[in-house]
């Protein structure tokens, strides 16, 4: 009988300190067998996301958290191996919240409301790592943040921070897909040259070397319509300087300030949003859990014509995982940063 292995949270980090294999251990445990109405399913490769970090970080946030000793929580792509569940057959591929391990039990009948349900994958992908990228939570993540809450229209400037991110470098091409002009900004000369000739955008301000306020003066002399934020901090500020009449702003994450003992100042410019008329708002992509298929079906459309890039940034193997996380918050990352545990099946 095989082993399987795991990986559970060995201590908090604290506030200002970067994730590391240190906050983590490897373990092994016998293989997991289902009960009635369960499955077990073969990891295929995870996925990673800033909110990771609250799960296992002692600050206040929306997410359950993770003691220590526990398996640390992912969601992944996973192939099921062993089934009691009627509805779910051996082969059948899904993405579920599989945790850092190769093998998890799976219980359709006791979901955790706070964890994003079972889906299964009707259409499989080469590779099957595309099923949590672009057509997956971050795929949906930056076409319902710029649909649904940027009101995103044909003609519209667009300016995305991150944009070398996971999230960001997909918004940035759904804004070209939409007849935007789309300016990313992003950490160094390497990273806004990818994202202007692998990725489309149209401009790239270099937050490390160049002035973000002064930038956008030369690129958005009318202003920006729509701003879809992953960082917060002072290059929120710096955009809020630059609004145009109805502009949107919206939050998708804080990765500036979130993990901070000092958060510093709140933003400045903020009287902007009355001045021009301007709107912010947050969102939290579990509240569009229930439209997923209508994001993949688009997502995936563009794709297969063409428009849309797989920019997928993925290392290989579970021993790896506490450094792929750990890499989204030190710029280490190039897109949509995944982590693959095993083959695809064939």
């Amino acid at each position: 009988m095989g082993v399987n292995r795991q990986w559970r949270l060995a201590r908090h980090p604290e506030l200002n300190e970067d994730i590391g294999f240190e906050h983590f251990e490897l373990t092994e445990s016998p293989m997991p067998a289902p009960d009635a109405g369960e499955f077990v399913v073969q990891t295929i490769a995870l996925g990673t996301s800033p909110a990771q970090r609250s799960y296992i970080s002692k600050s206040l946030s929306m997410h359950d958290k993770i003691a220590v000793g526990d398996v640390m929580r992912g969601r992944g792509v996973a192939a099921v191996t062993e089934s009691r569940n009627p509805n779910y057959s051996v082969g059948e591929i899904v993405i579920a919240s599989t945790g850092w391990q190769d093998f998890s039990i799976q219980s359709p009948a006791q979901q955790n409301p706070n964890v994003l349900s079972i889906q299964k994958v009707v259409k499989p992908i080469d590779p099957l790592t595309m099923t949590l990228g672009i057509l997956g939570s971050a795929g949906a993540t930056a076409y319902f943040g710029l649909m649904d809450v940027g009101r995103l229209r044909a003609g519209d400037t667009v300016v995305v921070s991150a944009a070398a991110g996971g999230i960001g470098s997909v918004a940035g091409q759904i804004a070209r897909i939409a007849g935007c002009r789309v300016i990313g900004i992003a950490g160094g000369p390497e990273k806004c040259q990818w994202i202007t000739e692998a990725l489309g955008f149209d401009d790239a301000i270099d937050y490390k070397n160049e002035s973000i306020g002064d930038r956008l003066a030369v690129l958005c002399p009318d202003g920006v319509d729509v701003f879809f934020d992953n960082v917060g901090g002072e290059i929120l500020d710096d955009v809020l300087a630059r609004l145009a009449l109805s502009a949107r702003i919206v939050i998708c994450g804080f990765i500036a300030t979130d993990y901070r003992d000092d958060l510093g100042r709140g933003p400045r410019n903020y009287i902007n949003l009355v001045r021009k008329r301007a709107r912010m708002e947050g969102f939290f992509i579990f509240d569009y859990r229930h439209r997923f298929q209508e994001a993949e079906d688009r997502l995936r459309r563009w794709y297969d014509d063409g428009l849309l890039f797989n920019c997928e940034d993925v290392d290989d193997g579970l021993e790896k995982m506490p450094g792929t996380l750990g890499s989204l918050f030190t710029g280490g990352n190039k897109g949509i940063k995944l982590c693959r545990v095993s083959p695809d099946p064939r």
